[in-house]
């Protein structure tokens, strides 16, 4: 088993489960011209993760000189710790870490966009669902979305801020598991609740929401924040970028060719590539959701500029500090049109 596959085994098999991939060709043992590259994911199992699991099933991060070893994240280390010390090259996280970072002082950027779309749908409880019709009437309104730093409380941020309204216009209320938001909508406690793919669905279930906002198409982010908002990426330290290009080059390659075969593939061909270890038992339920988390991908892997602006001003809105990053150092598109070339 190669390293990448035996490193995916082993943090499955942390969460009780054994790998069962069938790993590409290892290089071969003590060949100088190999070289090792660490990437770190939040959440391998998690549905915004699966081109990770697809680029491994079908063998496009080993490709006999470069081999990828996947580490799941921790949470006794900062991801950005890990970065500046080495421990791993590249992160497989949200856009937003890049800004967050930058105004830190710790350049990081993103080298392929994965996720062009938040992947979530925003819902409005339905005993005030007729005051809410548009974005223009959010100013008041009770979003559950987490925590300030959040990836659903910067969308909750965005379309406040695109109806006309200021970030301290509405609340933001923390979220305390599904079934205590549910109680919240039903009892005039919460207005909205922002809600991750497959998440959307168990609040429509309950018969307590209504979607408000699709935000897991490009068209419906379109229509609703006036352009896209990145968020699945691969980034690295930008010393790390300057130092090993061929780093860089080489996880662009693979994900180019990920998310070429996404978008060129139907939902069933995906599901058939990836593995009960990472789908549970229920692979119709898992194809269910599958099938709403792919818009998020429909890209080539090019950050979209307009969108890196409008995720750099929404962040900025909420915290000052944010407003001297320069958001062209944030991500770099070179390596993802060097492989849309090749």
């Amino acid at each position: 088993m190669n390293t990448l596959a035996f490193a995916l085994a082993s943090v499955l098999s942390l969460a009780g489960h054994a790998q069962a991939a069938e790993p590409a060709p290892a290089p071969p043992a003590g060949d100088p011209s190999t070289h090792r590259i660490v990437l770190l994911v939040d959440e391998i199992k998690a549905i915004r993760n699966f081109p990770v699991v697809l680029a491994e099933r079908l063998g496009y991060l080993n490709d006999g000189k470069m081999t990828v070893t996947m580490m799941n994240v921790r949470d006794d280390v900062p991801t950005v710790n890990m970065l500046k010390d080495g421990r791993v090259d590249a992160v497989v996280a949200y856009y937003h870490h890049n800004v967050v970072n930058q105004a830190n002082g710790i350049n990081t950027e993103a080298i392929v966009t994965l996720g062009v779309t938040p992947g979530a749908k925003v819902l409005v409880a339905n005993q005030v669902k007729e005051k809410y019709k548009t974005l223009a009437d959010l100013k008041g309104s009770r979003f559950i979305a987490g925590g300030a730093g959040s990836s659903k409380s910067a969308v909750a941020n965005a379309l406040v801020l695109e109806g006309g309204h200021e970030v301290g216009d509405y609340a933001r209320l923390g979220t305390d598991g599904k079934e205590k938001n549910v109680a919240a909508l039903r009892e005039g406690a919460a207005d909205f609740v922002v809600a991750p793919t497959p998440d959307g669905d168990f609040y429509e279930s309950k018969g307590v929401a209504t979607v408000f906002a699709d935000l897991t198409t490009v068209q419906g982010t379109r229509q609703q924040l006036g352009a896209l908002f990145p968020s699945s990426t691969i980034y690295m330290s930008s010393e790390r970028v300057n130092s090993h290009p061929e780093i860089a080059r080489h996880l662009a390659s693979a994900f180019v060719r990920t998310l070429k075969y996404i978008n060129s593939h139907t939902p069933e061909e995906i599901l058939a590539v990836i593995p009960p270890e990472i789908t549970g038992k229920d692979r119709a339920a898992y194809l269910k959701v599958l099938k709403e988390e792919i818009p998020m991908f429909a890209t080539d892997g090019r950050m979209p500029d307009d969108g890196a602006v409008k995720e750099w001003n929404v962040l900025a809105k909420f915290d000052p500090a944010y407003e001297a990053v320069k958001v062209d150092h944030t991500y770099t598109n070179a390596f993802v049109d060097e492989a849309l070339r090749n």
